[in-house]
């Protein structure tokens, strides 16, 4: 009897720790996306390239790969992606959106928050394969990598063309935008950022390891305060953009 319940709690403990790594994880990653959105993108959009299958593969890959390693749980990647999303719904909220030809253009925030799901999904499709091939293989993490990239890009461009209607404005067909520079880029920053993952994980694995065994209340605490400090900082961004 006292088994079953101290199994019971195990496993409660467990689903809570994963829950609440999946809000930080998510949170931080909608925080980067905020700040390189308003500071970083306006530099691609002058050349005519779009930050958005970009940006993911660099955080994504990096914050998804973390999760993956500590929890193995493929299946909230996409959980993880939906959060960072959200972060960029807040637009609606903050920020009145540009009117081109009488008509909203809901880009800016639709297709940050679209490129964010679909890489999650892409990337927990493969890791829910593969998960026991990718650990200790660096060459299928590259392979992974370049690949989930390669195909998210494309699988976004589709997307916001013809289901939600928000193509980049930078182009006039989906081949325009995933050749010659937004998928290869994104095949070339996911061989790198993916793996890289997997490493920042090894060297965090002891301490958060102890966070979440030892120091629990500390866990939860400072998590509550990393992912109230994303969302207050990425509502201040938006204010004084």
């Amino acid at each position: 009897m006292n088994t079953i319940k101290i199994s019971r709690l195990t496993e409660s403990t467990k689903i809570g720790n994963m829950l609440v790594g999946m809000l930080v994880i998510g949170s931080i990653w909608g925080l980067l996306d905020a700040i390189t959105v308003i500071y970083i993108s306006p530099l691609f959009h002058m050349r005519k390239l779009c930050l958005c299958p970009l940006s993911v593969v660099v955080y994504g890959f990096t914050l998804m790969s973390i999760a993956l390693v500590i929890y193995r749980k493929p299946l909230m990647l996409i959980g993880i992606g939906i959060i960072a999303a959200s972060f960029k719904l807040l637009d609606f909220i903050f920020i009145p959106l540009p009117v081109i030809n009488n008509h909203i253009n809901y880009q800016p925030v639709v297709n940050p928050a679209l490129a964010a799901i679909t890489v999650a999904i892409i990337y927990a499709l493969f890791s829910g394969i593969l998960l026991n091939k990718l650990e200790n293989n660096k060459f299928m993490l590259i392979l992974i990598g370049t690949v989930s990239g390669f195909i998210n890009t494309i699988a976004f461009t589709y997307i916001a063309f013809y289901v939600v209607q928000t193509p980049p404005l930078i182009v006039e067909s989906p081949l325009q935008f995933i050749f010659p520079f937004h998928a290869p880029m994104s095949a070339l920053l996911g061989a790198f950022f993916l793996p890289f993952g997997f490493w920042l994980e090894s060297r965090l694995h002891n301490k958060i390891s102890i966070l979440q065994t030892k120091k629990v209340s500390l866990y939860y605490i400072g998590s509550g305060a990393i992912v109230t400090f994303s969302l207050l900082a990425c509502i201040i961004i938006l204010i004084t953009r």
